[in-house]
């Protein structure tokens, strides 16, 4: 339950706007966003896949919008041009997004205590091994891959939380 809440939070203004580019009605756009959202709950176990889940949000959102056009009698198909009109649209929001994710990360990197900061940085950044950040800080290996991890974790636990 909670991973889908989660789901629905992240996405759900992505999905209005997606289908709002291709459904004129404010209502229909609502009808058909609950219906994607009904049909992603029911499926919900196929969405344990990070890595796969926007495309098949999307990939369900385009069915459900085609649905809607083929329940109203009327004739739709997603062309590279309905798509193309809009993309520099999409780029933006999608950089706006970026940019917005980026603040938060930095947000959160701010409450991390000063040396795990400069761990990761280091080791995420500069692209400088665990053994190396270890060697010229005098610890191990392992506290210095601990103090990324926790860096880590941190931002993954907290950067939806805004």
């Amino acid at each position: 339950m909670e991973y889908f809440e989660k789901i629905y939070l992240d996405y759900k203004h992505q999905v209005y706007f997606f289908v709002k580019k291709f459904i004129s009605n404010i209502e229909d756009v609502e009808d058909v966003v609950q219906e994607i959202f009904v049909h992603l709950w029911k499926h919900s176990s196929s969405l344990k896949n990070s890595q796969t889940l926007e495309s098949i949000i999307f990939k369900t959102a385009q069915q459900e919008v085609s649905n809607f056009y083929r329940k109203n009698k009327m004739i739709f198909s997603f062309s590279d041009e309905s798509l193309i009109k809009d993309e520099a649209d999409s780029e933006k929001t999608d950089q706006e997004f970026k940019d917005e994710q980026l603040q938060k990360i930095q947000n959160l990197l701010e409450k991390v205590p000063e040396r795990s900061k400069t761990f990761f940085y280091k080791n995420k950044l500069e692209k400088i091994s665990y053994s190396q950040i270890a060697k010229e800080n005098n610890i191990s290996k392992t506290a210095v891959e601990k103090q990324v991890n926790k860096v880590i974790r941190h931002i993954k636990a907290n950067l939806n939380l805004f």
